[in-house]
């Protein structure tokens, strides 16, 4: 792992409000299909993302049966980093059923493209369509962030808990924003917690490591870090925080 950047950070953020979906065949005959689409989660769920996407596409005739199933091939776009595909995909799911995970995942692929601007009024479509849904205002929240609208960005967290109280997701980019706009102390009172947690994953404790780095305790910015990272990569994320330090001052 190279070192962190924080506009990567931030973007790697959004994949905490990925939805799962699922459904029946995009095409073909009901059999054949249901197999293949078997076989393409099965695919996707070893981390063949290769062999995953070539079987979604063998499903996908262009004239898609179940939107949902082109949200899962474009969703599989994504994390294959296929982001031009994933936007073409997702579009195709807009005028859909499915619109409103699909105008989220044109909030993911825009903003991985470095389109934050267009990713933005993807956000905004899909608050438009659910203004109540914690995940919809999570993902705003994250392009506010890489658009450096850190206190707009808390809001919208910080509305996402006020309808989803215990989201993981809200909290952990909450303390991520709260970290790049140097309130530490509050970044890492939000953090801290869920890096104890059982379920707590390597992205949380990034983001803690981050708050701490930032705030000047390298010894802990290490603990946290060397959780995931060897000594080396340890090492090369701590002289990052430092330069951040320096140059911010």
């Amino acid at each position: 792992m190279s070192p962190i950047h924080l506009t990567r950070i931030i973007l790697l953020s959004s994949c905490l409000a990925l939805a799962a979906c699922g459904g029946g065949p995009l095409g073909g005959s009901a059999s054949n299909a249901g197999v293949s689409l078997h076989l393409a989660r099965a695919a996707h769920s070893s981390g063949d993302l290769v062999s995953a996407l070539q079987l979604y596409a063998d499903l996908d005739d262009g004239t898609a049966k179940d939107p949902s199933l082109l949200i899962e091939r474009a969703d599989t776009m994504l994390e294959a980093a296929h982001y031009d595909d994933a936007v073409e995909t997702y579009s195709r799911a807009v005028p859909t059923s499915a619109a409103l995970a699909a105008w989220l995942g044109l909030v993911r692929a825009h903003t991985a493209l470095g389109e934050p601007d267009i990713a933005l009024k993807a956000a905004d479509q899909a608050l438009a369509m659910a203004p109540k849904e914690a995940r919809v205002l999570v993902n705003r929240g994250v392009v506010l962030d890489s658009l450096e609208r850190h206190a707009e960005a808390q809001d919208s967290y910080r509305a996402a808990l006020l309808l989803a109280p215990r989201s993981v997701a809200a909290r952990n980019n909450l303390g991520l924003s709260l970290a790049l706009s140097g309130d530490y102390k509050q970044a890492i009172a939000l953090l801290a917690p869920l890096a104890r947690n059982a379920a707590a994953t390597p992205k949380i404790r990034e983001n803690l490591a981050l708050a701490y780095g930032l705030s000047g305790d390298a010894e802990r910015a290490a603990m946290v870090s060397r959780v995931d990272l060897d000594e080396p990569n340890t090492s090369a994320n701590l002289d990052f925080f430092a330069r951040v330090r320096t140059s911010s001052r």
